[in-house]
């Protein structure tokens, strides 16, 4: 059963109780928050009937699932609705292909609110191009929500997940689409919680390693060192990987190779500031708060300009207040130009009039053994932002095996899929 439900976590439960009276399929977290709560955010209204007449049987994948009326696909490609998700942030396939979304229901700085405060699970058991909705978790604990979480991973048994003070796990196996027991709290440091940004990243590596991120607010000669991103070890212990970040707030692994990257976004509104995707690698220093990039000092003087001749130089730029999020390597499904390349989602401008200008998915072909970028971003769907679009702000991207690109848009509430018009679809159940 595709479930659509209306504004209002509170709605949903009535619906979901209401449901499970008849329909067995519908499955809803243990641990929910009680209806009229005031963590019970919301997901965005979305057709009651959306799926019930959607084509299961097309041999395409373009030929099933709901179009997006109003918005014009890249060249060559289709773009369907998949979910209607409110402060849709973070995505993660599971092997299976079911989509897990971090629907936080804390406000972002760039504007984006009215989530569930919930980790939903998308599953499209029937193949019809139209996700059936799963609240996976919505609390830690009987006592505390789950407002602010954001970064995903998954792997090894577990799905993993970042509030603003820790990284947490629950035990996961393939197909499950509801959380049981409580998660198991990671146990960071202290300071994991500290810098002023709750969004923290969180990705797992081919080999198994846990990555996260942790942003900082910062001036040069605050004594702060800014960010990092870390390894995670036993018993919660973080390892710097690289350091010197201001807002590193999206990782990504690669799906095959042990090679994960960072996006980093720049000082706002300075000259001279940049915004980076970076390959990371250890013992490296990206400069922030004194350095906007090697070589760049934020405040004159031969001191400072030595000083960031030693900073790590980033693998690829974007304009500022394009505002890199999330991204991910296409696994080799689709045709030339894209095959392999890197996709980001530019959440664009928080400054400009109208607001989120340059908000865009952008490619670059990327080197087969690095998996860096070996080209300028080009411009793939657009669209998005001003002007009224029922495209706003694209905040996340992730490949299922398949092939199919998923991207979440936090300011609309929407979760949608991209496919070449080539690609083959599965045979209906």
């Amino acid at each position: 059963m595709k479930v659509f439900p209306g504004r209002g976590l509170a709605g949903f439960l009535v619906a979901t109780l209401l449901a499970a009276c008849s329909s067995p399929g519908l499955t809803t977290s243990p641990l929910l928050p009680e209806a009229g709560s005031s963590d019970a955010g919301s997901f965005e209204a979305g057709s009651s009937d959306a799926g019930s007449d959607v084509n299961a049987t097309d041999p395409m994948w373009c030929g099933r699932g709901t179009d997006v009326v109003g918005a014009t696909a890249a060249d060559g490609f289709c773009l369907k609705r998949y979910a209607s998700i409110g402060e849709a942030r973070a995505l993660v396939v599971a092997p299976n292909g079911d989509l897990f979304v971090a629907g936080p229901s804390r406000d972002t700085a760039g504007g984006a609110q009215g989530g569930p405060g919930a980790i939903v699970l998308l599953s499209d058991d029937d193949h019809d191009g139209v996700a059936e909705e799963h609240v996976f978790l919505t609390r830690l604990n009987a006592s505390t929500s789950l407002g602010d979480v954001h970064g995903l991973a998954l792997g090894g048994g577990y799905l993993y997940f970042t509030t603003q003070a820790s990284i947490w796990r629950i035990a996961y196996k393939d197909g499950q689409r509801v959380a049981e027991g409580a998660p198991e709290d990671l146990n960071l440091p202290a300071q994991f919680g500290t810098g002023g940004r709750w969004t923290h990243g969180l990705a797992r590596s081919a080999g198994g390693q846990l990555v996260t991120s942790r942003g900082a607010y910062a001036s040069c000669g605050d004594m702060s060192t800014g960010g990092e991103v870390s390894a995670v070890g036993a018993a919660g212990a973080l390892q710097p990987i690289a350091v010197g970040f201001r807002n590193p707030m999206y990782l990504r692994c690669h799906r095959t190779d042990e090679v994960c990257a960072a996006m980093e976004l720049g000082e706002d509104l300075q000259m001279g500031a940049t915004e980076k995707m970076l390959m990371l690698r250890p013992n490296t220093n990206y400069g922030f708060p004194c350095c906007y990039t090697k070589g760049v000092p934020t405040m004159k003087g031969p001191t400072m300009l030595a000083m960031c001749g030693d900073v790590t130089k980033e693998d690829a730029t974007f304009a500022l207040s394009d505002t890199p999020f999330g991204f991910d390597w296409e696994p080799g499904n689709w045709p030339a130009p894209y095959q392999n390349a890197v996709f980001v989602a530019l959440h664009g401008s928080a400054y400009s009039t109208p607001s989120w200008q340059g908000a865009a998915v952008v490619y670059a072909a990327t080197d087969p053994t690095t998996h860096a970028p070996v080209q300028d971003w080009q411009p793939f769907q657009t669209g998005f932002g001003p002007g009224g679009s029922v495209l706003d702000r694209p905040s996340d991207i992730v490949f299922s095996s398949e092939g199919r690109m998923f991207i979440a848009d936090d300011q609309s509430g929407h979760v949608y899929w991209m496919a070449p018009k080539t690609l083959a679809a599965p045979p209906a159940n």
